[in-house]
């Protein structure tokens, strides 16, 4: 046995020395945390979804990749077999090279839910499809069905209640589908005030098939007088008036007539020279609101959504020319109107790719004019809100002093961003950048009520510019006035800055000691008492 040299034993007890004292005892062990990991426990349920599925399929994958922190869950080199009653022979076998299912965790919870799942480069087996559809496929020339990309993306927006999806499906070699649409489920009380089927309001729901070699295949196996694009239009006008009016039953309306004469002509240009064929409802920006009866049945949907056949979606006709673009480098040429629909169409991407940072330029200029202040204010809010949050607060202060919709919104949302120091400080500023008069000079009338309403008013900013001061101000004159409603008001706004830590302890103590000060000294400068006291 080889025994330990003097040099090798000195270094020996010098890496004993140097070790730690529970690395002697035993090795590392895992602890609790580690145990109970966000990725171990999310794999754990990964596995145990998997396991579920594989009740109802052969499923084996190469790898599985398990993102909680970011809600992704990702799958690679998938074999599945499902278990179909017309597959005796258990020969429907599905390839995916990749699936990814991921959720809006990165920023949970905050405006809406969201779920995204995305199938990339799979293959199906002729097996998996029904026997009449498999012999039209293999007549068509098709090995197998090549799929390229399966997406679906569902949210629920929190504030609105609206729920959309979109999706595509796109076919190597056949074509493409997307589609999207959105709506809110409205309650509705039935007979004697039972809640019944709910409503749905509409707001969007376009559809558009874009050929890809799909119609050559599929004529291949259509009988000669059935690929004249002349004789598919008759024949699909008469089959499909023949459905729409149950043959018979009811007369078409007008919308229905022109939808199937649109249609069949779209339809008969496709086969002809195939393209794109586009299925879109025709809405006012609020959405329509359908009703159960509307609904059941798809085809009154034709009429109730007013749905319209076109070569292309309308967004395709919303781009902007080449001479509107460039006025973005000469902005100076535009009327104020047309800046601020240039700079709504950039911040939403209509018609132009969509670009925050190129807003500024166009709206700044507009804040000197009072007409046209609130509406640049509002936009310039929107477009700073994730880059430039106090900028963005003074350009709501401005939104909501000019009553623009949406601006209260705002404001909250960015002093949810801010410190309570730094919200003070801008209102303050912002007051006396623009001159405002001094508070008292806004008293007016002998109603306390009257202070009661400006105090809300600077409060929520609603009319005014927001300031916790002046709705403070308002507020404790409005109680001293009388208005029995004053108290509690004054006690929302002590409130606002309430469990915030001592530093806003600090500074609204600071502040309110001010506005109290001033309150007083108004109140008998201006001999209010002498307004608002009533004798009997």
């Amino acid at each position: 046995m080889k025994k330990f040299t003097p040099l090798s034993t000195t270094a020996a007890l010098a890496l004993l020395a140097v070790a730690p004292a529970a690395a002697q005892d035993r090795d590392p062990q895992v602890t609790f945390g580690e145990f109970f990991s966000p990725d171990r426990i999310a794999t754990a349920i990964a596995h145990t979804g998997i396991s579920a599925l594989r009740t109802q399929m052969e499923l084996q994958y190469d790898h599985m990749t398990v993102d909680p922190m970011r809600g992704i869950v990702s799958l690679s080199g998938i074999v599945a077999r499902p278990q179909l009653a017309y597959d005796q022979a258990g020969q429907c076998e599905i390839l995916i090279d990749r699936v990814t299912l991921s959720s809006d965790f990165t920023s949970p919870f905050q405006t809406e839910a969201e779920i995204d799942m995305n199938l990339i480069g799979a293959h199906a087996t002729l097996a998996c499809f029904e026997r009449d559809v498999a012999v039209a496929l293999r007549t068509a020339g098709y090995r197998d069905m090549p799929i390229d990309q399966f997406k679906m993306r569902a949210s629920y927006t929190y504030a609105t209640g609206a729920t959309a999806v979109d999706s595509t499906i796109a076919i190597n070699g056949f074509g493409i589908l997307d589609y999207s649409a959105s709506g809110t489920i409205l309650p509705r009380l039935g007979q004697y005030g039972i809640p019944a089927e709910p409503a749905v309001r509409v707001t969007r729901a376009v559809a558009t098939l874009k050929d890809d070699g799909g119609w050559a295949a599929v004529s291949q196996v259509l009988p000669e007088n059935l690929r004249d694009p002349v004789m598919i239009r008759e024949m699909g006008t008469q089959a499909i008036s023949s459905a729409l009016s149950q043959d018979g039953l009811r007369p078409l309306g007008a919308v229905e007539r022109r939808f199937v004469a649109d249609l069949m002509t779209q339809v008969e240009a496709y086969v002809t020279d195939p393209g794109e064929i586009t299925i879109e409802a025709t809405l006012p920006d609020n959405g329509i609101t359908l009703e159960p009866e509307m609904y059941a049945d798809p085809l009154d949907l034709i009429a109730g959504l007013g749905l319209q056949v076109r070569a292309a979606p309308m967004a395709r006709s919303q781009i902007l020319s080449l001479d509107a673009l460039a006025a973005i480098q000469t902005p100076d040429s535009l009327s104020p109107d047309a800046r601020i629909a240039l700079a709504t169409a950039l911040l939403d991407g209509n018609g132009v790719p969509r670009s925050t940072s190129m807003v500024a330029g166009l709206l700044e200029p507009l804040l000197d004019t009072p007409e046209t202040a609130g509406a640049a204010a509002a936009l310039l809010a929107r477009a700073e809100q994730d880059s430039d949050v106090p900028n963005a607060y003074r350009h709501a202060l401005i939104a909501a002093a000019a009553a623009e919709p949406g601006a209260i919104g705002l404001l909250d949302k960015l002093e949810s961003r801010m410190t309570t120091q730094s919200v003070l400080a801008a209102q303050d500023r912002y007051l006396t950048s623009v001159g405002a008069v001094a508070p008292l000079e806004m008293v007016t009338g002998d109603d306390p009520r009257d202070l009661r309403a400006l105090s809300l008013a600077y409060l929520t900013g609603t009319g005014q510019a927001r300031s916790y001061a002046r709705a403070y101000y308002y507020a404790l004159l409005a109680e001293a006035a009388g208005d029995i409603a004053a108290a509690s008001l004054r006690n929302e706004i002590i409130a606002r800055f309430g469990a915030r830590g001592p530093e806003v302890a600090q500074a609204w103590h600071a502040l309110s000691a001010q506005v109290e000060e001033q309150a007083v000294t108004d109140w008998i400068s201006a001999d209010l008492p002498g307004r608002y006291l009533v004798t009997e």
